[in-house]
């Protein structure tokens, strides 16, 4: 019994011993494994990195075009607010918002009578004031003759300057009331739509105060147009009857067709320190939908080219004034010389130096 057990202790202990061999091993491979994968990850990522230093494409033959963008806003050439000059009675509105209404038609009146009354008060206030100078002349006899002729006392000189002054006032105080007269009835200068009426319902009284408040404003949506500013670095290539994408805000799965027909002279400063140039763009054809205010981007076409040879504008390098550009032959990265055209954003033409198919490469420099 004895022997039987020291025998299975001596199995027992080889078997261990067994074991514990085969573990060392086991730990050997693992660890041997890790360490080939963590190699072959630092090798992957450094093939990884090299791709991303190397993009490739094809020279290809495509339409070249070459804009400037600007942003604006349809305003109308052709609109116009009324306002009535002299307070007084509103007794007569012949119009709605939404109207059409042409050159010439009444639209608003106030009461006349008052006006009248205002003028008779004026004139009779520019009779005083002619009585007045006319007797301040006399008083001091220089009537009819110029005040270097007379000798006066500097006194005697502002009174008569001063009865001067009041005769001239009270002449445009008749000249004004006279016109408040003559438009007491707003009449419009152009045929538009009505698109506001504020402050002018029949029967208000208006106040000097909401006359400037108080209005009626017409606008030509037949002269709708889209105004921008132009960066002062782009004016040179904006010229009149050029053509021009609009995308407004609104429509922005349309693109509306329009050709330029201002381009101002003078440069105005913005709140940045830049300058500048309104450029005014009429639309080639009327749309129903648009409306003054919409907002939205232009593209203006400076030069189209068809069917030229183009690669990506980062492909090409210019190293010590020579145009270059790298072209994989057999496997290899070689850097061309090159003759390039028309650029935009995003593509180059290329004028001499590449075939349509080649295929181009560009390497990331290490400051990139």
């Amino acid at each position: 019994m004895h022997f039987f057990y020291l025998k299975n202790m001596k199995n027992t202990k080889n078997i261990l011993k067994l074991a514990k061999d085969k573990l060392s091993s086991w730990k050997a491979k693992t660890f041997l494994i890790i360490i080939l994968l963590i190699i072959g990850v630092f090798i992957w990522q450094g093939a990884h990195e090299n791709n991303n230093d190397l993009k490739t494409a094809k020279v290809e033959r495509q339409k070249l075009v070459e804009t400037i963008s600007a942003s604006g806003e349809v305003k109308a050439e052709s609109s116009t607010e009324l306002r009535f000059m002299t307070p007084s009675k509103v007794v007569w509105v012949g119009i709605q918002e939404g109207d059409d209404v042409y050159a010439g038609q009444a639209l608003v009146s106030v009461d006349k009578r008052q006006l009248s009354k205002n003028l008779k008060k004026k004139m009779s206030d520019y009779l005083t004031s002619r009585w007045d100078y006319e007797q301040t002349n006399d008083d001091y006899e220089v009537a009819g003759r110029p005040l270097y002729d007379v000798t006066l006392t500097n006194e005697e000189k502002r009174i008569i300057e001063k009865s001067q002054f009041s005769l001239d006032k009270s002449v445009l105080d008749v000249e004004i009331a006279d016109l408040a007269v003559r438009e007491a009835t707003l009449i419009s200068p152009i045929a538009g739509t009505v698109t506001a009426i504020k402050g002018l319902s029949k029967g208000e009284n208006l106040t000097a105060l909401g006359l400037t408040s108080s209005y009626v404003r017409i606008v030509d949506f037949s002269s709708l147009q889209f105004e921008v500013n132009i960066d002062e670095i782009d004016y040179s290539k904006i010229h009149k009857g050029q053509k021009v994408k609009i995308i407004l805000d609104a429509f922005s799965d349309e693109i509306f067709k329009g050709t330029v027909t201002f381009v101002g002279k003078e440069g105005e400063k913005t709140a940045t320190g830049g300058v500048v140039i309104p450029v005014k763009v009429a639309f080639d054809l009327q749309d129903e939908r648009l409306v003054t205010g919409l907002s939205g981007d232009t593209e203006f076409i400076i030069e189209e080219k068809n069917n030229v040879l183009v690669v990506p504008r980062e492909f090409v390098k210019t190293i010590n004034g020579d145009v270059t550009v790298n072209v994989i032959e057999n496997g290899e990265v070689v850097s061309k010389k090159v003759e390039i055209g028309l650029s935009t954003l995003t593509q180059t033409e290329i004028v001499q130096g590449l075939q349509e198919g080649d295929e181009v490469a560009y390497v990331k420099d290490e400051k990139e």
